[in-house]
Parts: C-alpha cells; structure tokens; sequence
C-alpha cells in the first residue's frame, strides 16, 4: 500500500473530469495556477472517440479549447487503440503543441467498453503523461 493518500469528493463524474484535467495542467505548468493561460503553451489531450461528452466540454471550460482534444482511434468494439495513441502524440508533439494528459475509460456511455489500460498506461509512461480513467 501507500504511506499517504489523497482524494477529493466531487458531485459527478463531469467534475471529476474537469479536476483530471485542472490537475494535470497544473502538474505540467505550476505558474499556471498564478499567471493563467498565458502561461502555457498549446497544449494536447488524448481520449477515444468513445468518451464522455464531459471532456471536451471540460476543455472548453478550462480555456484550453475543444482543438486541445486530440481523438484516437477505437476498435469495433470501442476501445481505445494504443498504437494509435502513441501516433496521436507524436503527431500532435510534431505539429507544436504540448501533450499533458491521456483520458482513458473503464465502461464507455454507449457500448460499456474498458480501455486496455495497462498498455495505455504503457504508452503514457514512455511519453510522461498524466493518465486518467473516467470510470
């Protein structure tokens, strides 16, 4: 186990989503919590075209703005594609911007689809992104 903890309690998974996101921009960029927006630069995120609704409106929210999701691609039966993560991010690295967060799901809306974590994790800690499931 741990030797000490953290949590907060949020009134639903909308807001759990916008922390994840707070959170993680706030671990890449410090000053942010200080000097605001103008202290980042383009930022990326990554989920699969099977969210929840709640992270691109948590984008927008956060004034990251909906082109700071980058989608990856899903299978037929609605996970997450790995290899196309890792695409995504090279990709969106290439174009100039900065990815900070992976959003994975444990039970999609539509289909109940688990995300395969352990390679998406995988894929995070190669690249040293904050990773995230929406459960």
């Amino acid at each position: 186990g741990w030797n000490s903890g953290d949590g907060v309690f949020c009134p639903g998974g909308s807001i759990s989503n916008m922390y994840a996101m707070n959170l993680a921009r706030f671990q890449r960029y410090p000053d942010c919590k200080q000097r605001g927006l103008r202290a980042l630069p383009p930022l990326a995120l990554f989920t699969s075209k099977e969210c929840h609704y709640s992270i691109t409106k948590g984008a927008a929210f956060l004034g990251l703005g909906t082109d700071s999701v980058r989608v990856v691609k899903a299978d037929e039966r609605g996970r997450m594609i790995p290899e196309d993560l890792e695409r995504q991010i090279i990709l969106a690295e290439a174009e100039g911007s900065v990815p900070f967060l992976v959003s994975a799901t444990s039970g999609t809306t539509v289909l109940g689809a688990f995300d395969p974590l352990d390679a998406i994790a995988d894929v995070c800690q190669r690249h040293g992104l904050w990773f995230h499931v929406d459960g």
